[in-house]
């Protein structure tokens, strides 16, 4: 059971963190996708997904640390 969703939560973690990365990519893009060239807070729409990767990747880093098998 702890195996099953130590496996669950660093899915999850990985998982935020490839969704804001991908947008991240998106709004770097610019002309490639008009749809978001109109959007109005580049850099602060980047920084709040720029939290969101850290804050997963701490907290992966975090249940490694205490949780992992390795």
């Amino acid at each position: 059971m702890k195996e099953r969703i130590y496996k669950v939560l660093i899915g999850r973690y990985q998982n935020d963190m490839e969704d804001a990365l991908v947008k991240i990519d998106m709004l770097l893009a610019g002309n490639s996708h008009p749809v978001l060239v109109d959007h109005t807070d580049v850099t602060g729409e980047i920084a709040k997904l720029l939290e969101k990767v850290a804050s997963a990747e701490g907290k992966m880093a975090t249940l490694r640390r205490f949780y992992g098998t390795n």
